[in-house]
């Protein structure tokens, strides 16, 4: 490759400038979501007006497009906005999962957790540990997108290594992996609960269960690790020289009463899983199904999500207890709080979005 056919500084600068600029003019979720209903709108009074119509592929019977503008269309929806809301799927399963994994955040179970994982980096594997950590962080809150990225940088810079290198290996990492995990995340509840929400338009008994898409998030922890790592280690670090800098900062260590939590919490962990699996794996579980016996279908299927928040609940409650940040009973309620508070976002997108997909399900848009 000639020298001419690298792009120059200002060509990059350019290109960027262009990036940022279309990045800056994306919609808020909420009025993207808002747009499409007005669209989708229109686009039903057009199609009804031709009468527009399609075959259903299970009884044959022809389906019409409903216009949601019609007299017929506001009847529908007037009484129907609140019960749209309250009734979108992923709604009340992402607000009580947060309530666990926010817990487990704000007794300093997760960040502990984090810091002992990264304690233990060989160098030359401390590109795979950091975006294994980046992707395992995602079930913390988006305060990982402030923690990761130092943190990465503080690991490389204690083996030893480019700190540059480790910082942005977290943030591809963080960014990447957004959803990349060995354990079910706030996302895979929101997916499958938007998935149930649209099978809805052709089987009202169809539900998609949050571990549907496990198989291939977990899956993606292994690849984008590998794929990752290399990256890191033979592209982005050779480019950036030798580290020549001196730096105070060290990589935080766990204080002995944080070390006797992650223990207990240990424990806990592995009882409450002994327990879950002796409902489960036995022929006769009681997580069964009650009628042929099968673990798909069956009530620890259905119930993973309440399962996890227990999960997160008990695990906390004794890491809390054990080093001191649970101290009474008024203090577990207003952890809970918290983490509550940052999905006031989430909240206010998902008014448009449940209306929207119950909008699209009603006019046979579908």
């Amino acid at each position: 490759m000639s020298m001419s056919s690298i792009p120059s500084s200002s060509q990059s600068g350019k290109l960027y400038g262009w990036v940022e600029r279309i990045g800056n003019k994306v919609l808020h979720p909420f009025l993207l979501f808002i747009y499409l209903i007005i669209v989708l709108m229109v686009t039903t009074a057009i199609l009804s007006a031709f009468g527009v119509s399609a075959k259903n592929p299970t009884d044959g019977t022809p389906v019409v497009v409903k216009n949601l503008l019609s007299v017929e269309g506001l009847h529908w929806s007037l009484p129907n906005v609140i019960k749209n809301f309250s009734g979108f799927a992923p709604l009340g399963a992402i607000l009580a999962l947060v309530l666990g994994a926010g817990l487990a955040e704000r007794v300093g179970l997760l960040p502990a957790l984090m810091v002992k994982m990264a304690s233990h980096v060989n160098a030359r594997y401390a590109s795979y540990m950091v975006l294994f950590i980046a992707f395992f962080s995602h079930i913390s809150s988006d305060a990982t997108l402030v923690i990761m990225p130092p943190m990465g940088a503080l690991i490389f810079l204690a083996v030893g290594r480019h700190p540059v290198a480790g910082l942005l290996a977290a943030i591809a990492g963080v960014g990447c992996g957004f959803t990349a995990n060995l354990l079910i995340v706030t996302t895979d509840v929101l997916l499958s609960g938007i998935s149930t929400e649209a099978a809805a338009a052709f089987n009202p008994q169809m539900h998609v269960s949050v571990i549907d898409n496990w198989y291939f998030m977990a899956s993606s922890v292994v690849v984008l690790t590998i794929v990752g790592g290399l990256i890191t280690d033979k592209i982005i670090e050779p480019r950036l020289g030798q580290w020549q800098g001196n730096s105070d900062e060290k990589l935080q260590t766990l204080t002995e009463s944080q070390r006797f939590g992650l223990r207990i919490a240990g424990v806990v962990s592995l009882l409450f899983i002994a327990a879950i699996a002796l409902m489960v794996i036995p022929e006769n579980g009681i997580l069964r199904d009650p009628i042929n016996h099968t673990v798909m279908p069956s009530p620890f299927i259905k119930g993973i999500v309440p399962l996890i928040i227990l999960f997160f609940f008990v695990v906390s409650l004794a890491y809390g207890i054990a080093t001191r940040t649970i101290r009474r009973q008024a203090d577990l309620p207003q952890l809970m709080i918290e983490p509550m508070k940052e999905m006031a976002g989430f909240i206010v997108m998902v008014f448009p979005l449940a209306q929207f997909v119950a909008m699209f399900n009603w006019s046979n848009m579908g």
